[in-house]
Parts: C-alpha cells; structure tokens; sequence
C-alpha cells in the first residue's frame, strides 16, 4: 500500500487524547498520529471483562507507548459489578465508564480533545443498526465527526486499509474474542449482514458511505425547516412551554411535527402518537417521559418539567399531600367531612370533595379566567377580583388557582368558588392550607 492516510479534523497546535484499546483500529490510529508528528497521549481502560485477555491488551498498548516516548494513561473497572449496580448492560457501563476517564483525562493532563478509531466500517453497521431499529433522519447519518471535545479523524478509512496498514508498517495489535460472538446486534450486523449484503451488492460499502453523507445534507436541510415550524407552535411562558391546539393541528406532516417537537424532553415516537389522541381530549389528560409531563389543558399542550417548583403550572394528583410553588406551599388534607365550621382565615379553605375532577391543576391565573365568588350565583372575572382586593401589578403577577375540570376552586388566598363549597349534603371535605413563602 506504502501510504500514510489523511486524518481529518485535526490540528497540529492542539494536544490530543487518544482512545487506545489494542485492538488493530485504534493501534493503527496512534501510529498515525505518532507518524505524523502530533502532540498525544494515550488512554487505554481496561474493563476486566474477558480476564488474561484484558491484562495483555493493556500490557501491548503501554509498552507501545514505553517504546514511543508518548504518555500512557490506564484505569481498571469492574464492569460487571458496576453494571449490576446502575442497571445498565455491560455496553452501556463500558461506554459510561470510559467516557467519564476520558473527559476526566482531558482536564488532568491539560489535553484538548479526545479521539477515537471508528472509520468507514463501523460508520455503515451505525446506519443499519439505526435503520432496523427504526430512526428518523438523524439516524442515518452516522457516527459524527465531531463532539463534545471528541474528534474521529478516520470515519473516511476502510478496515480492509486499516489491516494493511497495520500489516505493511508492522503495527502490533491484538484481537478482541468478544467482536466474534454474533450475541451482541453489531457483531451480528458485522459478520452476518454486511458480508451478505456485499456479496449482493459489491460496492455496498462505497455506497452507503456516500449516502450517509447525502443523509448529513438532507437532515440539515430537514433541521432548519423544523426549527422554522417549531418556533412558531412554542409559546414560552415563565418556564413552561405552551403549544397552542388548534395551530398545532394545522400543521403538516402532523405526526413528525409533532415528534420533533417533543422529542427533546424524553419523549419517544409512540407518545407522538398518544399526544395527538389527547388532542380532543379533557383538560388534565397528559403524557409523561422521565423528566417531563405534556398536559392537555383547554387550548393549550403545556410541556412543564416534573418535580419544580418554578413552573407556572402542576398537575395534583388524588393522592397528593404536598405541593411547593415559587412563592408557597400548598397543603391537602382530607377528613371525613365532620367539621364544617366557617373559616375566617384567607390562606386556609375547606371544600367538598366528592366534587372535584382529579388530577387538579395549580397555575397562575390568566385573562378570562372567572369563578362563582362564594355565597353568589353570578360569575365573576378573576381580573374583576384582583381588582377589588386592591392588589398591585407585581402582587397579581404571583396569583394562582386552583382548578378542577376547568372550574376554578380557589383563587389561592383570595376566594374561592361558590360551586365547591361545603354544605349540609358534603360528606368528604378537602382542608387546603397556603403558606407563603417569606421574602428575602
């Protein structure tokens, strides 16, 4: 071959860290980086995972680094007890592990960017393990080039022109037993589908090479155009996103807008789909991801991030004993409904239970909101008693409600709804206590 691939994306004024496990791939990219006169380092972790194996492999990459002059930096895990402990698999604890050494690395020893050894091969099995699966555009573009202070200068490389590299200019290297078990779905992918689809189609790997890179194209023409539409569906809104529903339904395609536009708070295709059910659903339906809820309240989809104090708008379960806003907190206790004394104090109310509509919803309170003012049968404009209780711009701004299938109970410690009050007939009362926070 006598060649010296390019390597891409690097710089010769930066310090690199390199990604080394002694496996050909990432042997052959330290000799390349060493050959052509960069600043490096060398990380190798060894993972305990396959016993001697693991020992040799991190044995091969220091004494390459003894012999090279360059600095040798190592960890040992215990993968397997570490997995067992966070619930991850093994590949998932691996990449965990590695990443927070590497990173770590980077400050420590004053390096600039990390670098690892995937090249065109690994490129292709990422987009077929990403097209079965099931992806949307931006899974078929493959590995990136770049991230977080994290280059891959041979996405453009060949394995075939890696081994003979590796074998022209003697670069020792040893092979990992675990890339042949077929029980891992890249390794399948690797032994199984590739060497068929080639045998079918041989230029496959050319191919999917240069669509991968029309794919890169075609999803930033695709991001732009959803960055566009997205800008004009979110209302934002203190800290809380609103999506209006009617606007929202007006937009095509429906179901990838609709993706897209939830996608980044944790939620999957499938709630997409949920989402739009909810459409014409009743207020206080919603959908949760590990660190959202989407709330269908009258107009709106609301997107508000679990557990916080600071969104302007929180779903209350039936269950609920607790909840703490921005400016107070917000207490339910449920009795049997004996004690049906006249309450005096603002901050405290007692309403009848059996008529609330769960999950409740707590929010600040908007124009055109209205509620039946206790002992009166006429609806009044919450703006109309804000009014009347004198309450200055700033106090109005930190107002909430408390609502129950979109009837408000109580403007919370103002007044509350003649509809939910207590009487004669009440069985079950619902004790709500306010406590302000104080101000610094």
């Amino acid at each position: 071959m006598n060649y010296i691939p390019e390597l891409k994306n690097t710089d010769n004024n930066k310090t690199y860290l390199l990604a080394v496990s002694g496996g050909v791939d990432s042997m052959v990219m330290a000799d390349l980086f060493r050959k052509q006169g960069f600043s490096i380092h060398v990380a190798h972790c060894n993972f305990s995972l396959r016993g001697e194996e693991s020992d040799l492999d991190e044995q091969l990459v220091k004494n390459w680094c003894e012999n090279n002059q360059i600095p040798f930096h190592t960890k040992r895990f215990d993968t397997t007890a570490y997995a067992a402990e966070h619930s991850l698999s093994i590949q998932e604890c691996a990449r965990e592990l590695r990443y927070a050494f590497f990173y770590k690395l980077l400050e420590t020893e004053k390096t600039d960017l990390i670098v690892t050894a995937h090249h065109v091969d690994d490129n292709i099995e990422t987009l077929l393990f990403h097209f079965l699966r099931g992806t949307g555009i931006q899974g078929l573009t493959g590995i990136p080039a770049k991230g977080d202070r994290l280059v891959r200068p041979m996405l453009h490389i060949t394995k075939e022109n890696i081994l003979q590299y590796a074998m022209e200019f003697s670069v020792p290297f040893r092979n990992d037993s675990s890339n042949l078990k077929e029980t891992y779905t890249r390794n399948k992918i690797r032994h199984s589908v590739v060497p068929f689809l080639e045998e079918r189609f041989p230029n496959m790997k050319h191919t999917l090479a240069d669509n991968i890179n029309r794919f890169k194209d075609v999803n930033e023409i695709y991001q732009n155009a959803i960055s566009s539409i997205l800008k004009k569906l979110i209302e934002k809104r203190e800290n809380d996103l609103y999506i209006p529903i009617l606007k929202l339904k007006k937009t095509t395609p429906l179901q990838t807008i609709t993706y897209e536009l939830i996608k980044p708070f944790q939620f999957n295709f499938q709630q997409a789909v949920e989402l739009l059910k909810l459409m014409d659903g009743q207020s206080g339906t919603y959908i949760q991801s590990s660190t959202h809820k989407i709330i269908r309240d009258r107009d709106f989809f609301i997107i508000t991030a679990l557990d916080t104090p600071q969104s302007g708008f929180i779903l209350i379960e039936k269950e609920t004993e607790r909840v703490r806003c921005r400016n107070f907190e917000l207490i339910f206790k449920p009795n049997s409904g004996e004690k049906k004394e006249i309450n005096t104090d603002p901050n405290t109310e007692m309403v009848d239970a059996s008529l609330l509509k769960y999950p409740l919803i707590l929010r600040t309170w908007k124009q055109g909101d209205y509620l039946y003012p206790f002992g009166m049968d006429k609806k009044k404009k919450v703006a109309r008693v804000l009014i009347d209780a004198k309450l200055s711009l700033p106090e109005k701004e930190e107002v909430w409600v408390l609502e129950s299938e979109r009837k408000i109970v109580w403007i919370i410690g103002i007044k509350p709804d003649n509809r939910f009050r207590v009487t004669e007939k009440t069985k079950t009362i619902l004790h709500l206590q306010c406590f302000k926070n104080k101000q610094e």
